[in-house]
């Protein structure tokens, strides 16, 4: 015969009686703890094994009592994610530091393998090899100069794209000399900026210099080739004219960059002469 003692549902504490809660369908005989699961009396509200209470609900994978999970179940997923990231970009690195005739590679261009760093001394674009300078000691000036050679090497070897790569880097050090720009400094901002696009600077590059010394013949062969990449070949023409007029007595000065630039001067003369 079903027991009509009224009792307490040990699973939501409702007044029940029979063998099973009007309210929630728990069992009312012979209950268990969901938390240990240990027998419990009928009409308990708590656990007289763990303490639970009696509608506590079962918890997976450790007992009622057991502390809650650190940090690290959180975070741990994440560190080796981490560790991974840098192991590839490690090797990356790596890969990117490898050289080429002994001068570091810093970048991939599409007219012919890597580049070299802009102030190593080795590289596709020529030079003994071996670690590149110290570049904290340079002066804005001896940075410059650097990136023009490079940018010229390139130019002579039909490599475009890596004369365009170090191209805004060596305008940014032309324009870091500052008051210190002289006319052989100015002469290669305006080579770099004539042959990597830039031709408006490479213009008032030359009028600059021209201003300063009307027959020079940096002056003079940079205001000629910009005149021609601008489609100004008239203008090209006169330039080349001076150029050709001023060469003889210009020569005699000797000046330094004259004596630097003398193979310009040649490839000048020999474009003037052709026009």
């Amino acid at each position: 015969m079903t027991s009509t003692t009224p009792t307490t549902c040990p699973a939501c504490g409702a007044k029940a009686s029979g063998k099973f809660c009007n309210q929630c369908g728990a069992a009312l005989g012979r209950a268990t703890c969901r938390a240990c699961e240990a027998p419990l009396a009928a009409g308990a509200r708590f656990c007289n094994d763990c303490g639970a209470p009696a509608g506590h609900s079962k918890r997976v994978g450790r007992s009622a009592d057991a502390p809650a999970a650190s940090g690290a179940a959180t975070w741990l997923p994440w560190t080796i994610a981490a560790a991974l990231l840098v192991g590839v970009l490690s090797y990356f690195l790596a890969q990117s530091a490898k050289t080429e005739d002994g001068a570091p590679l810093v970048q991939g261009s599409s007219d012919g393998g890597a580049i070299a760093a802009p102030f190593s001394s080795g590289g596709s674009a020529g030079g003994s090899g071996g670690a590149p300078p110290d570049i904290s000691q340079m002066s804005p000036r001896e940075r410059a100069g650097r990136l023009y050679d490079r940018i010229m090497r390139y130019v002579e070897e039909g490599k475009k794209d890596s004369a365009q790569f170090f191209a805004p880097m060596a305008m940014s050090s032309f324009e870091a000399i500052g008051t210190e720009l002289d006319l052989d400094a100015r002469y290669d901002y305006g080579r770099v900026a004539q042959e990597t696009g830039s031709v408006d600077v490479a213009a008032a590059q030359a009028d600059t210099i021209l201003k300063q010394s009307p027959t020079h013949l940096l002056g003079l062969a940079l205001a000629a080739r910009a005149a021609e990449q601008s489609g100004k070949p008239q203008n090209a023409a006169a330039f080349w004219a001076r150029f050709l007029a001023a060469k003889d007595a210009e020569l005699k000065k000797t000046l330094p960059e004259y004596q630097a630039h003398a193979g310009d001067i040649e490839r000048a003369a020999g474009l003037a002469k052709g026009k």
